[in-house]
């Protein structure tokens, strides 16, 4: 009886995932032809160096994981997926897989699907990270319904990962070498097992690197196939001389069919059969669409769907504001809206806190309360001598002057004497917001420090 029941608790859960993969042209193989998925190109910052990646925003011509033809706000992407839509009826998957890491952008990320949340729930909504902070985002992951997860491991043991990645940074910090690999074989190992336990369907990512790990991917398969991931994924290094990378420069040579298959099936030995090898991947562009093998071109929209872009700006935004409204309302105390702070976010790009405090030029000045965060103006730094910042005396002086009526400023990574120096003048360096969109950075930080001031008072 006993044994009965296990047996149909087991051949429900196999129904359950089915229900859930059949519509996900990467996990599942009989659905790469017939569903479509898109790629929003969202994310651009990375927070390690793999030797086989080389990101690049503006690229139209090369067919590979890294690349787009240009990166997208939250808004834009929404607006794109909507079009995008009535001319692809079979559109089931949004994608968020670089040209960076997804959650090295956790802002633009989680607020993108937020807004394909809010405009239709019946999209699947997938993830491809390095999962380096992986475990610090599980919970947004689950809260957001996030099914299903790649993750990119292609070595379980240090002293190989070394060699396949340059540097990682973490809390802060860049490392390089085997303490970089070990960190970030730790991280991925915590994080998948979180998502495991969750629910979340896992896919692990193997990239095939002849001469340095080319051996070494079934244990791979061994370790995944211990924490309870769905599906392994081998693809080979693609290192043509016209990409750039380490490996390319190095003439490291990409994996003959020969190779690839005996480590797809070494693996699907270990992980419980093909059907748990994916075999149909692709290795797609960060701004990929249509269904695998059969790209959708963007430029093939309609004169109908192109004249209706107006609604379709207008529908974006009421959706924006309608989530912006309901963030304020849940993170803001009634005190706090009675109260408001200056917070300047330093970015290079102009759309997300990107760039160090020692590079910092150019600052996005929020006034901050517990109704929101509001853009006041835009302060630039200039010098006239490209030598005259390099002295970090010189930089505080100079910012100090520029942001004297700031409370504080946002930045991506800044050094201990700058955060010291900095708020002995009474200024807070945060690098809390750093890779967020400018509005969420500021608002992020600056409720935080308006409720946690209000919190003193109060005490």
């Amino acid at each position: 009886m006993q044994v009965a029941l296990v047996f149909a608790e087991a051949e429900m859960h196999k129904d359950t995932v089915k229900e859930r993969i059949e519509k996900h042209p990467c996990y599942c193989k009989d659905a790469h032809d017939k569903f479509a998925r898109i790629h929003l190109p969202v994310a651009p910052a990375c927070n390690i160096q793999c030797n086989y990646c080389n990101r690049k925003y503006d690229c139209s011509n090369e067919s590979r994981p890294g690349v787009t033809s240009g990166v997208l706000s939250p808004e834009q992407a929404l607006e794109k997926v909507i079009m995008v839509k009535q001319s692809l009826e079979n559109l089931s998957v949004i994608g968020i897989a670089g040209p960076g890491d997804a959650l090295a952008n956790p802002s633009a990320t989680f607020q993108t699907l937020r807004l394909m949340k809010a405009y239709n729930n019946e999209f699947i909504p997938c993830i491809s990270t390095n999962g380096l902070n992986l475990p610090d985002h599980i919970d947004e992951i689950v809260e957001l319904g996030i099914s299903h997860v790649t993750v990119t491991i292609s070595a379980v043991d240090p002293e190989i990962g070394q060699k396949i990645y340059s540097w990682i940074h973490y809390e802060g910090v860049t490392y390089q070498g085997v303490e970089a690999a070990k960190i970030l074989l730790e991280r991925q190992l915590k994080g998948i097992k979180m998502l495991v336990d969750k629910g979340v369907l896992v896919k692990i990512n193997s990239v095939l690197i002849p001469g340095i790990n080319d051996l070494h991917i079934s244990e791979v398969a061994k370790k995944i196939k211990e924490l309870g991931v769905f599906i392994h994924n081998i693809i080979p290094l693609m290192s043509k001389p016209e990409y750039g990378t380490k490996f390319a420069k190095e003439g490291v040579p990409e994996p003959d069919i020969k190779m690839i298959a005996k480590a797809r099936f070494e693996c699907a030995e270990i992980m419980g059969g093909f059907d748990s090898v994916m075999q149909h991947c692709r290795q797609c562009r960060a701004d990929a669409i249509g269904k695998l093998g059969e790209e959708f071109d963007i430029n093939s929209l309609s004169d109908e769907v192109i004249e209706n872009s107006a609604t379709v700006k207008s529908q974006v935004m009421s959706i924006s504001r309608s989530l912006a409204s309901e963030s304020v309302t849940k993170n803001s105390s009634r005190a706090s809206r009675n109260k408001m702070i200056l917070v300047a976010v330093a970015t290079e790009n102009k759309y997300m806190s990107d760039v160090t405090f020692k590079n910092a030029r150019t600052f996005y000045v929020y006034e901050v309360s517990g109704w929101g965060a509001h853009l006041r103006e835009i302060r630039t730094l200039k010098y006239e001598d490209s030598e005259a910042c390099i002295k970090l005396s010189g930089h505080l002086k100079n910012v100090l002057e520029l942001l004297s009526d700031c409370s504080v400023v946002v930045c991506s990574v800044a050094g201990k004497s700058a955060v010291k120096e900095m708020r002995r003048r009474g200024v807070i360096i945060d690098t809390t917001g750093g890779y967020k969109l400018l509005e969420d950075a500021a608002w992020s930080v600056g409720i935080k420090r308006l409720n946690d001031s209000i919190s003193k008072v109060t005490a």
